[in-house]
Parts: structure tokens; C-alpha cells; sequence
């Protein structure tokens, strides 16, 4: 990127928005002192998230973070610093706030293109949308697992680490349940249940826990793991409201598309 950006910036608004509108990709100009203050948008960065014509640089003017899902601001101000100590292009992904209050994924690569006295230091930077990295898919959520096969706990339990939530585990059907009674509402976002466990097995366990009058009992998503061997069971099944099975063996293909499922209803 031309270093002049920034000076023909200041003298000739109307030329550098005109240069920068011509540009597909979406850009974004900001200064950095005491804080972020953005300068400018063009407008391929407006539609990227569904603005009007100014709509970021409007959004921006009183609160410049306000774009940013806060999860992501601190550490996107230590790349800045990074990236000023360093003199180096940064990039960072983020989620940035759309106009329908959703967040879009997205890559900022920003390069200091001018410093000037007073410690005011000005970046030139390209936004590209982007998948969302796959180990931040189901943040925040939060499994109990309750599986007799080690094998069974390890694959869930991986993949769900993998995606970027959290698990607690258990191998019989009596600690699973006081497990579940005992913890607080909303706490878990979804309970695994094995068919086969010591104690009581899993449609028993399903049963106490959508029958009960836990508060979570009613609503809880239960996820069966089921094999070929539990047909002889299906009439059990068909009262238990469950809402997804997995069939065993696990397949790793099938767990993913069940957990984004799970987390995006």
C-alpha cells in the first residue's frame, strides 16, 4: 500500500474515498493513539456486512470497538502493539457485527503505513470474510457425557475439545444422574447418554431425566448412542424423547455435524 495514503487522505477526502470505493476487497483506514478511532470504510466494506453507504464509519464514531464481538477486542489491541513494536503486517480473525446483529467471521491484515509525532500511529487494512476457525464452532457450550466404553467417552469428549467446548464425564448410569440433579440450571448444553452402563442403563437414565422434574429435565437435548444391538428396544426409544441419536461406532463425521447442529438451534 502507498505510505501517502494518510496525507492524501487529510488533504483530499473526496479522492482517496473515490480511490478506495474503486477497490473490491474491503478496507478500512484507523488511527491508533490512546484508542482505535476508524477514519474510514469504503464501500465493499459496508456491503460485506450489510450496511448502507457509511454505515460502519457512522456505527464507529462514538464507540470504535462497538463492531468488534467483545470476546476479541483485548486481544486484538495486543496485536496492534505487536504489530507496532514489530513493524509488521498483522492479522488477526474476529467476528465483527453485521446489520442484522449477527457476527461475520473475519480477517483484518493491517500494515502501519505512517507514524506521527505525538504517538498517533495510522494503519492501512484489508477485511476478508472467512469460515469461522473450526475449534472456536461450539464455544461456550458445555456436554455431560454419560458412556460405559472408555472408547466411546474418548471420541466425544475429543471432538467436542477439538470444536471448543467443555465436557465432564462419567461411565454409569447413577453418577450421571446425580451428576445432572445436582448441578445448576443451564449449566449443560446437551447430554450424551450410552444404552449400556453399570447401575442403570442408558434408557433408564434417559427416562429419569426427561421425566423428572429437574429444571432442566423437560428442555435438556439428549443425544443416545445407539448400535445395532438396541433394536430390540426401539419401542423403549419412541418414549424416551430423545432428540438425536448417534450410532455407534461413533463415526468423528457424524458427531461434528451433530454438535454444530446441537449449538446453532
Amino acid at each position: 500500500m502507498d505510505n501517502t495514503i494518510f496525507h492524501e487522505f487529510e488533504t483530499d477526502r473526496q479522492y482517496t474515498a473515490d480511490r478506495l470505493d474503486g477497490i473490491s476487497s474491503g478496507v478500512s483506514l484507523f488511527m491508533v493513539s490512546d484508542e482505535i478511532r476508524f477514519l474510514y470504510f469504503n464501500r465493499a466494506a459496508d456491503e460485506m456486512f450489510g450496511y448502507e453507504k457509511g454505515g460502519l464509519l457512522t456505527l464507529t464514531d462514538e464507540d470504535s470497538l462497538c463492531i468488534f464481538h467483545p470476546d476479541y477486542v483485548d486481544h486484538l489491541y495486543r496485536e496492534i502493539i505487536s504489530t507496532m513494536r514489530d513493524n509488521r503486517l498483522f492479522h488477526y480473525d474476529c467476528r465483527i457485527l453485521c446489520r442484522d446483529g449477527t457476527y461475520q467471521w473475519t480477517n483484518l491484515s493491517a500494515q502501519l503505513v505512517q507514524q506521527k509525532e505525538g504517538g498517533k500511529l495510522y494503519f492501512y487494512c484489508v477485511l476478508s470474510p472467512i469460515s469461522a476457525p473450526q475449534d472456536t464452532l461450539i464455544r461456550g457450550s458445555h456436554f455431560l457425557i454419560a458412556a460405559g466404553q472408555e472408547m466411546d467417552r474418548q471420541i466425544l469428549c475429543e471432538q467436542i475439545e477439538k470444536l471448543g467446548g467443555t465436557c465432564e464425564l462419567t461411565e454409569n448410569g447413577p453418577d450421571a444422574l446425580e451428576l445432572f440433579s445436582s448441578s445448576d440450571e443451564g449449566r449443560f448444553d446437551g447430554f450424551f447418554i450410552g444404552s449400556k452402563m453399570l447401575g442403570m442403563n442408558g434408557f433408564e437414565l434417559a427416562k429419569e431425566v426427561r421425566y423428572s422434574a429437574l429444571p432442566d429435565g423437560k428442555t435438556i437435548p439428549l443425544i443416545l448412542l445407539v448400535s445395532d444391538e438396541d433394536r430390540e428396544n426401539a419401542e423403549n426409544i419412541r418414549d424416551l424423547r430423545i432428540d438425536a441419536f448417534l450410532r455407534k461406532p461413533i463415526r468423528r463425521s457424524d458427531l461434528f455435524a451433530l454438535l454444530v447442529h446441537l449449538t446453532k438451534k
